[in-house]
């Protein structure tokens, strides 16, 4: 049996003081995307005021839609670009991919705190120390 494959992006938040906290992870499997919260990192990130989106208010929910999330899409680096391949060169891809693209780009905004990065255990090194 074939395994499903699996791509996952972590959302962080930063708060005032400069530290930053796993929130949320973002998937896509079989073609849906799925938003949960990291429980553990809500909880402490809350000690600093964030609380719950609007859009996704449970926190112990799964949530999931075919195409991605509109409150992450809007978070593509379109600076009024008009041409896709010109952002698709700049992000290296060859093809358009919400997903891959909102990874690559952090998803960044000046108005919020939050970035996505990929997690720390993948596309990672490791360095033998003998």
């Amino acid at each position: 049996m074939a395994s499903e494959v699996k791509k996952t992006i972590w959302m962080v938040w930063k708060n005032d003081q400069g530290e930053s906290f796993k929130v949320g992870e973002l998937s896509k499997r079989a073609e849906k995307h799925y938003f949960k919260y990291d429980i553990d990192g809500m909880k402490k990130a809350e000690e600093y005021g964030l609380y719950p989106l609007s859009y996704f208010p449970r926190v112990d929910a799964e949530y999931f839609r075919e195409e991605l999330f509109s409150s992450f899409s809007k978070r593509m680096p379109w600076n009024d670009k008009k041409d896709v391949n010109s952002i698709l060169k700049e992000y290296d891809l060859e093809e358009y991919d919400a997903f891959e693209l909102l990874k690559r780009s952090g998803g960044k905004m000046p108005t919020d705190s939050f970035e996505f990065i990929s997690p720390f255990d993948e596309n990672s090194t490791v360095l033998d120390l003998k």
